[in-house]
């Protein structure tokens, strides 16, 4: 029988699940169906309405909140990383295939890697090394493979990852600095990320957003898009913390295949072989990533459990011998 706890880890990864492929869908929907072209707009309205989601969350004192000092370079930093890398990322979403996008997402991690290295000087064996060099391998294959390839679209996929990847090891630093969680840090960064946006919107998107037609589908389908943003938002602030690592890349790869088949059910897509080789490639070499990570870092806690137990039993004789 399934405990009460793991039955609450499956509704927290279900959730999750279902609020990230439908996002990505319906944002395509938006791009494609309703021909709503302007992705910096479309953050603006995510962001407001994750910003109001949070701040009903902290109304009901789901979470404490945080005072973030505007002078500080790292919250500057984190509020200009925000306000850049979703319209980039939407950006990439709308000018490339759901397929070009969804694997070439995949390159965060290696990006990840390295600026952690530049930042902390954190470094990873040999193996990780070589699963990440495995992961860019079979992007570049998956991605030249791409039947609707896009040269301006993949010049957003490339400034997107470096964007993206400081923005997860900003992000982190920051909450660290202020001990808050995830929906404070969001609560205090949005409102002055939404300014940012405001400001790039106009070098992102092409002309004519207030010339755009609003009609009962397309405020239908924006709509949605705003609530399953805030919805992606905070599943990812139950997911944190609640399972483990390798089961949230799991789960990030089955995203990935279900988008990609989503895509080819709603939207037509085709794949060629190279293509799903290049994709599966990278996804597996992905999760081989995280289960030599984890295996790595289970080693070095009994390490140091170890240590500390054997440190424990030699004191007390230290103290005897003195005593005595």
């Amino acid at each position: 029988m399934i405990s009460k706890a793991r039955t609450t880890e499956l509704s927290y990864l279900t959730f999750n699940f279902v609020s990230t492929v439908a996002v990505t869908l319906i944002n395509k929907i938006c791009f494609d169906r309703v021909k709503f072209i302007y992705a910096a707009q479309l953050c603006n309205i995510h962001f407001l309405v994750t910003l109001l989601g949070v701040e009903l969350l902290y109304r009901a004192n789901t979470f404490q909140k945080v005072d973030v000092k505007l002078s500080d370079p790292n919250v500057i930093a984190i509020i200009l990383v925000v306000g850049i890398v979703n319209p980039l990322n939407n950006t990439s979403l709308r000018l490339n295939s759901i397929g070009f996008y969804q694997i070439f997402k995949l390159l965060l991690t290696p990006c990840i890697v390295w600026l952690e290295y530049i930042l902390d000087g954190k470094t990873l064996s040999h193996t990780r090394a070589a699963c990440l060099i495995a992961v860019c391998f079979f992007v570049l294959v998956s991605s030249k493979a791409d039947l609707e390839f896009s040269l301006y679209g993949t010049v957003c996929a490339s400034l997107w990852v470096p964007f993206a990847a400081t923005y997860k090891v900003q992000w982190g630093r920051v909450k660290r600095l202020y001990n808050c969680s995830t929906l404070a840090l969001m609560r205090a960064v949005l409102p002055y990320a939404i300014l940012v946006q405001a400001a790039i919107s106009p070098l992102v998107d092409p002309p004519g957003f207030l010339q755009y037609e609003w009609t009962k589908d397309s405020a239908f389908w924006i709509g949605i898009s705003g609530i399953a943003a805030f919805l992606v938002n905070f599943s990812g602030f139950l997911v944190m913390g609640n399972i483990s690592g390798l089961a949230h890349v799991l789960l990030g790869q089955l995203k990935t295949a279900i988008i990609m088949i989503g895509a080819a059910m709603i939207f037509g897509s085709r794949y060629n072989f190279n293509q799903l080789l290049g994709a599966g490639g990278a996804v597996f070499s992905i999760i081989c990533y995280t289960h030599f990570s984890i295996n790595q870092k289970e080693v070095s806690t009994l390490k140091s459990v170890v240590d500390k137990n054997e440190t424990n039993e030699i004191l007390p004789l230290v103290q005897n011998s003195k005593i005595g």
